[in-house]
């Protein structure tokens, strides 16, 4: 017998699992079965995301998704920077599987100004030095972090190029949708949020903005209160569903 509800925690580019593990004592206490995949290119050393394209992270999570709905009647998706574009397209690809989706600073514009230059850059340079500590507000916590401290540059010109990609897909995103950015953020852009939130087609959305954390959200002096957000949306949305099944 399946459980009503999943969940799919999709960490971000250059991320290790630490970068989201906060969810899931949340899952469990909410006794969801979940799935928390690396996506392609992480969690071994930089160089290989070096040919890795948002393309390989979509198959990867795709298959968790699958995975999880043998278990779930339908997923909630959270995931953050990279992982919130991904859970956006899942969403806008398979609505009858998504019961919500949770955005955590979902990476639709790169802050940094150079960004822009980035395909002309990876023509020349293989790896750029990454700022791991640069996502945090709290410096004591930035000393904690597991991230790449190197980038593969072909891999950012890929995630740059979703993040326009995936602009384009949310007006096809139905379910009900929790966007959750800092005004802090100098990885990605706070606008990003206003774009997710302003054009997706969900009936049922959430703006919620912090104001302290940097992008690690997650793991940043505001991580408590984020991960309080997300439970409290889930909640809902369970007793807002066994009302209607009722």
């Amino acid at each position: 017998m399946s459980a009503p509800f999943g969940c799919l925690i999709l960490h971000g580019f250059t991320s290790s699992l630490d970068t989201v593990r906060a969810l899931v004592p949340m899952v469990e206490r909410l006794e969801m079965p979940y799935r928390m995949p690396v996506l392609r290119g992480h969690c071994t050393k930089p160089e290989d995301l070096c040919g890795v394209t948002w393309r390989d992270w979509y198959e990867d999570a795709a298959v968790a998704l699958r995975e999880l709905r043998t278990e779930a009647d339908q997923v909630f998706i959270c995931g953050l920077s990279m992982g919130g574009l991904v859970a956006l397209h899942l969403a806008a690809d398979h609505p009858e599987d998504i019961a919500g989706v949770a955005t955590i600073a979902a990476a639709v514009q790169i802050a940094d100004p150079l960004i822009r230059f980035s395909p002309a850059m990876a023509r020349f340079v293989k790896m750029w030095k990454g700022n791991p500590g640069g996502g945090y507000a709290d410096a004591s916590l930035a000393t904690k972090n597991t991230n790449y401290n190197r980038i593969a540059m072909d891999s950012l010109v890929s995630l740059y190029r979703y993040g326009k990609i995936v602009t384009h897909l949310l007006p096809r995103v139905q379910a009900p949708l929790l966007v959750i950015h800092s005004r802090k953020d100098r990885v990605i852009k706070p606008i990003s949020a206003e774009i997710v939130y302003e054009q997706a087609g969900s009936r049922e959305k959430q703006l919620r903005w912090f104001e302290v954390s940097g992008h690690e959200m997650l793991q940043d002096c505001e991580a408590e209160a984020v991960v309080a957000e997300i439970e409290q949306f889930i909640l809902a949305l369970q007793t807002a569903n066994r009302s209607v099944a009722a």
